[in-house]
C-alpha cells in the first residue's frame, strides 16, 4: 500500500472514531482499514481516547431553559428548510478530494446534519456551563454571622435537589430556646419555616432548608422559643444573602 493512499485515509481515523463519517465514507474507510494495520493501529490507539471522552467531565443536571433553547434552534433550522423546499437537503456527491484532518479542516455539512452538530454543541455548552458554575445549578452562599454566633462559620448550599445550612464553631441556644430558620423575599417579613434545630456538641450543624429558593432573597436563623415562632423574637444570628 503506498505511503499516498495511507494519507489519504489517516485524515479520516478521528472522524470515523468519533461516528461522524457519512456511511459510504465509514465503509470505505472499513474496507482500507482491513488491508492497513498502520491505521488500525491509530484507530486503536486513538480508541482509548475516545471512550474516555465520557468520563472527562462529571455529569451535570442541565438548565431547564435548555429544552427551549435547543428546540428554538430546531424549530429554526426546520422553517429554513421548508422554506428551501422538499429537495433542500439534497447535495451531489462529489468526488473524493483530500481533506484536513477533523480538528482544523473545514467541511461542508448538509443542512440535517448540520442541525444534529448544532444542537450537540448546544447540550455540550450547556454542560460545560454547569461543570464550570458549579455543577447542575449549585453554588454556595458564605453567610453572614453575628451576636453570640459571631465567631461561628455558615454557608448556605443552594441546589435544584434542596439546599443546606452548613454550621461550625456554634454555639448552643439560649436556655429554653431553639434556633430556627426563615425565609425572607424582597420587601416582605420574614417568613417562619418549620426548621427547628440546635447544633451538635461540637458546634456543627446541617441544617435543611425546605422548599424552593426561588424568589428568595435571604435565609435566616434566630433563637426561638421552644415550638418555634410565626414572627422572629430575636435578632438573625445567621443571614445569607440570595439576591
Amino acid at each position: 500500500m503506498s505511503a499516498a493512499d495511507h494519507a489519504r485515509w489517516s485524515e479520516d481515523v478521528a472522524s470515523y472514531l468519533l461516528g461522524a463519517l457519512p456511511d459510504p465514507e465509514r465503509e470505505a474507510f472499513e474496507r482500507h482499514l482491513a488491508g492497513c494495520a498502520e491505521c488500525r493501529r491509530e484507530v486503536e490507539d486513538l480508541g482509548v481516547a475516545v471512550d474516555a471522552l465520557p468520563a472527562a467531565a462529571p455529569p451535570v443536571t442541565p438548565p431547564p431553559e435548555l429544552r427551549q433553547r435547543i428546540m428554538a434552534v430546531v424549530d429554526s433550522e426546520a422553517s429554513l428548510l421548508a422554506a428551501a423546499g422538499g429537495r433542500a437537503d439534497e447535495r451531489p456527491q462529489p468526488a473524493r478530494a483530500p481533506r484536513r484532518s477533523l480538528f482544523g479542516r473545514r467541511r461542508s455539512l448538509r443542512p440535517a446534519f448540520a442541525l444534529a452538530a448544532s444542537v450537540v454543541l448546544l447540550a455540550v455548552g450547556a454542560a460545560l456551563g454547569g461543570i464550570l458554575a458549579g455543577g447542575g445549578g449549585e453554588r454556595t452562599v458564605v453567610a453572614q454571622t453575628s451576636g453570640p454566633a459571631a465567631q461561628a462559620s455558615a454557608r448556605l448550599k443552594v441546589s435544584d435537589d434542596g439546599s443546606q445550612l452548613v454550621l461550625s464553631d456554634f454555639p448552643q441556644p439560649p436556655p429554653g430556646r431553639v434556633y430556627q430558620v426563615w425565609t425572607q423575599r424582597p420587601g416582605q417579613n420574614p417568613e417562619p419555616t418549620d426548621v427547628l434545630w440546635t447544633p451538635l456538641a461540637d458546634g456543627s450543624a446541617t441544617v435543611s432548608v425546605p422548599g424552593s429558593l426561588n424568589g428568595v432573597q435571604k435565609v435566616l436563623v434566630s433563637a426561638e422559643p421552644r415550638g418555634g415562632s410565626a414572627a422572629p423574637t430575636s435578632m438573625p444570628v445567621v443571614a445569607a444573602t440570595l439576591s
